[in-house]
C-alpha cells in the first residue's frame, strides 16, 4: 500500500460514511486498515479480489443477496452510489471503477456483520474487526491471533500518521 492510495481513499472512505449514515473516526479508520492490510495480505495473488478492498465476488454478492435485499432503503442508497448502466451490465466492475461504490460493499460487509466498533485509536481492535469479518481465510500455520499482533503491529509502524 502505497501514501499515494492511503491519501486517495481516505476522502473517499469518510464522504461515503457520511453518505450511509455511518460516519465515525473508527469506522473510517477500520476501513483504512483494512485497505492497507488487504494489500498487505493479498498483494501476490493479483486475481484475489477487486477494487482496493479486493472484494471477491462471492462477497459481493452476498451483501446484495443476503444483507440488503433485508434493507430495501439502505440498497437503495448503495444503488445510488452506482453508475446507472454499467452496474447493470457488470456489477463487479463497479468494484474497480467507483471507489465510493467499493467502499460501501466493503462497510457493508462488517455492518451486516453486526460488529461492535473498537474506539477509534485501537488500532489491535480494528485489526481483529478485519481478521474476523473481512480478511480471506487460508491455511497457513499462522494463528489467528499471531496474524491479528503481527498486522496490528505493522499497521502501526506504517500506517499510523493516516489513522485519525
Amino acid at each position: 500500500m502505497t501514501s499515494f492510495d492511503i491519501y486517495n481513499i481516505k476522502p473517499v472512505i469518510s464522504h461515503t460514511l457520511q453518505t450511509l449514515g455511518k460516519y465515525s473516526t473508527a469506522a473510517e479508520n477500520l476501513l483504512l486498515i483494512t485497505v492497507a492490510l488487504q494489500a498487505e495480505q493479498l498483494n501476490s495473488n493479483q486475481e484475489c479480489g477487486l477494487s482496493v478492498y479486493k472484494i471477491d465476488w462471492a462477497a459481493h454478492i452476498g451483501v446484495w443477496d443476503k444483507y440488503l435485499i433485508f434493507e430495501p432503503d439502505l440498497a437503495s442508497t448503495i444503488r445510488g452510489l452506482a453508475s446507472e448502466k454499467a452496474f447493470l451490465q457488470n456489477p463487479h466492475l463497479e468494484l474497480l471503477t467507483n471507489q465510493g461504490y467499493a467502499t460501501a460493499i466493503a462497510w457493508l460487509i462488517y455492518q451486516s456483520s453486526e460488529l461492535t466498533l473498537p474506539h477509534a485509536e485501537d488500532v489491535q481492535g480494528l485489526t481483529a474487526c478485519w481478521a474476523k469479518y473481512f480478511a480471506k481465510r487460508n491455511n497457513s500455520a499462522i494463528g489467528k491471533e499471531a496474524l491479528i499482533n503481527s498486522c496490528a503491529e505493522e499497521t502501526k509502524r506504517t500506517h499510523q500518521k493516516f489513522l485519525i
